[in-house]
This record gives C-alpha cells, structure tokens and sequence, in this order.
C-alpha cells in the first residue's frame, strides 16, 4: 500500500485529495494543526509545518502533496522536515498570488 502525507487535509482541495487517496486504497497521512474534523480513514500529523522538530524523521512516504505552501521557504521548510520520500508535489492556488 502506497503512503502520501497530505499537507492540510481539511479544506477545499486538500480536504478532496485526501478523501480521494483514502477511497483509492492509500494510507493517507494529513498534515495539520487540528482545529478542523478530520476526513474519516487518514492518519492525523499533528502540527505547524514551520514547527515540526523530528515528528517527520522516521517516515517514508511514497507521496509528498503539499497543498498548503504559500511561498519557497514553506516548501523548504517542509522538505527539510521530512525523513524520505519518493515523490513531492506542490498544488498552488490563487491565494498565493498578491492582489492586484
């Protein structure tokens, strides 16, 4: 059974991937601070992606989605947090774009 850890997982896309990995045989890993209801069958990581300390370290995943960085240093931030993983993706959204 492949593994992904889902950045989020409570909300709009995230929230969709991760049912969707769910209802496709993944072990489904989210994310998240906490503060939301959990989609049923993941795997909740709790905590801030910017302060992780080694709750990452010891984990392969095959998938790496992350659906909630804003700017690079989220994404370096993350990886750097990470133990292994075969693949990363980043989604983007229009949030990440300033207004004009």
């Amino acid at each position: 059974m492949k593994k992904i850890l889902i950045t989020g997982g409570t909300t709009f896309v995230s929230k969709y991937a991760a049912s969707y990995f769910c209802e496709h045989g993944y072990e489904v890993f989210v994310l998240n601070r906490n503060t939301k209801k959990q989609v049923d069958g993941v795997t909740l990581i709790e905590g801030d992606r910017h302060n992780l300390g080694g709750k990452l370290k010891n984990l392969h995943f095959d998938v790496v989605a992350d659906i909630t960085a804003y700017n690079a240093q989220d994404i370096i931030g993350l990886t750097d947090s990470l133990g292994s993983f075969d693949q990363y993706i980043m989604v983007s959204s229009s949030a990440v774009y300033p207004d004009d």
